[in-house]
Order: structure tokens, then C-alpha cells, then sequence
């Protein structure tokens, strides 16, 4: 099959039964990862496990309502939520350690 000028005949873009132009689960991704950071960092420095578990629950959710990969974002959801809520434990015990000392 060729086309007027003797090259190959390729579809048009988005036309059906083509696959889509470009699906990307950034937003999911970026969640996830700033999950996994800020359970990570949340251990070493509360600040961090706080900061990142924020945006990354921010992110999430905007890829939740989004329509995204539901997998990746349910466990950046997730993590992102455990990392808030070790870095508040981090701020309470460091505030109980300098209280006694």
C-alpha cells in the first residue's frame, strides 16, 4: 500500500482505532515518588517527611480526579498520608526530647 508520491500509507493521528496520541501518569508518579520520599526522609528529618507528603497528597488527588493509573495513585495517596503523619510523630517527639533536656 502506498500513497500518491510511492511511500508507505500511514493513518492519520487519533483516528480510530489508532492508539492515542500520548497518555502520561505524571502527576501519579510524582505522588508516588514523593510518597516514598517523604516516608523516607520523614525518618531523618520530620520537615521533609511533612513537606513531601503534602505535595504528593496534592498531586495525587489531582490525579485521582484525573482519571490516572488508579494503582499508582491509591499508593501515593497512601504513602504520601504515612508521611505526613510520621513527620508530625518526628516534630512531637523532637519537641519532647528538647523539652526534657
Amino acid at each position: 500500500m502506498s500513497n500518491q508520491n510511492g511511500g508507505p500509507n500511514y493513518p492519520a493521528a487519533n483516528t480510530p482505532g489508532s492508539a492515542p496520541a500520548s497518555s502520561s501518569n505524571g502527576l501519579a508518579i510524582a505522588s508516588l515518588v514523593l510518597g516514598i520520599v517523604g516516608v523516607v526522609g520523614g525518618f531523618l528529618f520530620a520537615l521533609v517527611g511533612v513537606v513531601a507528603g503534602i505535595v504528593g497528597l496534592v498531586l495525587g488527588i489531582l490525579a485521582r480526579r484525573r482519571g490516572l493509573n488508579r494503582g499508582i495513585v491509591l499508593a501515593g495517596i497512601i504513602l504520601s498520608a504515612v508521611a505526613i503523619v510520621i513527620g508530625i510523630i518526628g516534630y512531637i517527639l523532637t519537641a519532647v526530647v528538647l523539652s526534657q533536656s
